[in-house]
């Protein structure tokens, strides 16, 4: 199943049951990527060029044949592969690093912490649950007012628990065993003894292009 064709009211129950029971406001956002890879298809396209111009002087070196018709199509077919290879994930993991993807995750995820202004809750409570799919990252961003023990080892329990059913294509059951790993964890710490508070954020799952 694509992560598109999620259940979205499914998780957004979830999210109710959750803040019903924890005091804290949780944001869960999508995104298809966080890493800058506009170049990449480009860089792609030259590699491909270099190769293409190198594979036809080899070819025709010892030949006669007009060379002009495959140089003016080599430049076509390298961009337009270099275009289309851009397009997989996989591509795009393979040109950037393990550290730099890690980097761009957790940067994209604190600006949208912010943009959203979860940092302005009343009790500086709130939980940004952020999932990068092209970098097969999960990052959980605490209001960083307060102080969350253990939060490496809750992130490290909690990307075991969603890569587990995103890796057989379960999306929406990953999402779902993340909020509920999250509702067990945090309850005992901070459970919700006001019934009636004001949900200050809607218990939307965000899906983030921006």
């Amino acid at each position: 199943m694509s992560i598109k064709k999620m259940d979205s009211k499914k998780i957004e129950q979830a999210i109710d049951q959750f803040e019903s029971e924890v005091d804290f406001e949780l944001v869960p956002v999508i995104s298809n990527r966080s890493s800058y890879v506009e170049h990449i298809g480009w860089v792609i396209s030259l590699l491909l060029l270099i190769l293409s111009i190198g594979l036809i002087d080899y070819y025709f070196q010892d030949s006669w044949a007009n060379r002009t018709i495959y140089y003016v199509i080599a430049p076509i077919v390298s961009v337009i592969l270099g275009q289309v290879l851009d397009k997989s994930d996989w591509v795009d993991r393979f040109f950037i690093s393990k550290k730099e993807r890690t980097r761009q995750v957790l940067e994209k995820a604190q600006r949208i912490f912010f943009l959203k202004r979860l940092d302005q809750t009343n009790s500086h409570h709130a939980l940004l649950l952020y999932v990068s799919v092209m970098e097969r990252k999960i990052v959980i961003l605490p209001d960083p007012k307060m102080k969350l023990e253990n939060l490496e080892e809750l992130q490290t329990k909690i990307l075991k628990t969603v890569q587990a059913a995103f890796k057989t294509g379960k999306y929406e059951d990953g999402f779902l065993n993340a909020i509920e790993f999250l509702r067990k964890e945090l309850k005992p710490k901070f459970p919700q003894t006001n019934k009636n508070s004001e949900n200050q954020f809607p218990n939307k799952l965000i899906w983030w292009d921006v």
